[in-house]
């Protein structure tokens, strides 16, 4: 009995030596295979390189310091007077209905209407693509975008009709981009005119320079710059409404992980516009740092780095590599600074308004 007992008693450590080296096993092989899912994730064929980095558990020491000579070289190549014209043709593509022309960079305006009816409008086209361009390092368009306003209503249905038959009719302005084909902003003039053209315009150079642009950003964006230059920061309508709520007591930032999961325009209510306009006025306002990361996102959406890939994919890999990732390594605290903005911002309005320096407000 007693020998039998002994002999159990083997088999039975015996069969968790088994287990225990199953186990053992299974970890291992579970940590290698965990190791070649991680090494895949960041392979050569991924379009977001920068994203991608971002992702990375360890950060090198001297990230940072490679991306900023990056951004550096790129916005001393940019150009701070007009963008360079490569050797697009910028001849105008509806004279038919459009008799007036001029090309300003990448942009031909046409219109029925002499130009020099439009005050100011012309440099305002020059400025923002400059803006684009050098100040948040967005490539310049190797696209034609073509800009035709009309002096009414009719003028605009009737070429909207004829050049695009069953698009919308019922809008101030329609920016419509054919594959292939240079894009086609359309604005009709009223007393908007002017904002429409900024804002549309955004949206023509965003998708005429990137590739995949998300549709938070690409409505952040253009309500941003639709206000004339020099009031951007502070006369937004939507700062009064977003100031408001960062002064609350439980103040915190809109859902970035909401905004980035939206895929068309109408999904697109008040709300995710303001949401948008808020996250963008941070990141342009808050400091360098934040500065930086915008840019660095937008680096991502040219069209070299999402070569070879259909947009299908290249959305799906956006989806696993959005904006936020790159503002948790490079701003950790970025919800607490997004109130904190907000929260200052009114002071840094008054002394903006008042005309005292921006050191007195501490703007940025």
């Amino acid at each position: 009995m007693k020998a039998a007992n002994k002999t159990n008693r083997r088999r039975g450590r015996g069969k968790r030596n088994v287990w225990r080296r199953f186990g053992f096993a299974s970890l291992c092989a579970s940590c290698f295979w965990g190791t070649i899912s991680d090494a895949s994730a960041f392979d050569f064929k991924i379009p977001l390189p920068t994203i991608v980095d971002a992702l990375k558990k360890e950060t090198p020491p001297s990230a940072e310091a490679e991306e900023s000579a990056i951004l550096d070289s790129e916005n001393d190549a940019a150009s701070t007077s007009l963008p360079s014209t490569f050797a697009l043709d910028l001849s105008p593509s509806f004279s038919k209905f459009l008799p007036y022309s001029i090309a300003l960079g990448k942009v031909v305006c046409e219109s029925n209407f002499p130009l020099e009816e439009t005050a100011g409008l012309q440099a305002e086209i020059v400025q923002l693509q400059n803006d684009l361009v050098g100040y948040l390092g967005v490539p310049e368009s190797t696209e034609k975008i073509s800009l035709c306003l009309f002096r009414d209503r009719t003028s605009y249905i009737a070429f909207i009709c004829e050049y695009f038959p069953g698009a919308p009719t019922d809008r101030p302005a329609l920016y419509v981009k054919e594959p292939g084909k240079p894009g086609v902003l359309m604005v009709r003039r009223d007393e908007k005119m002017i904002l429409n053209v900024r804002h549309e315009m955004v949206h023509a150079y965003l998708n005429a320079a990137l590739r995949n642009v998300p549709i938070w950003i690409d409505e952040g964006l253009a309500k941003y710059f639709e206000t004339p230059p020099g009031e951007r920061g502070f006369r937004n309508p939507f700062l009064e409404k977003v100031g408001s709520d960062a002064t609350s007591f439980f103040a915190s930032p809109p859902s970035l992980t909401r905004l980035e999961k939206l895929t068309r325009v109408d999904q697109m209510r008040i709300r995710e516009y303001r949401e948008s306009w808020a996250w963008t006025h941070f990141l342009i306002h808050y400091s360098p740092e934040t500065q930086r990361v915008l840019a660095l996102y937008l680096r991502s959406l040219r069209p070299e780095e999402q070569a070879g890939i259909s947009s299908e994919e290249a959305i799906r890999l956006q989806k696993g590599a959005p904006l936020k990732r790159l503002l948790e390594r490079y701003v950790p605290d970025y919800k607490a600074k997004y109130v904190e903005h907000f929260r200052g911002w009114a002071e840094r309005r008054e002394a903006y308004e008042s005309g005292r320096p921006a050191e007195e407000s501490g703007a940025r």
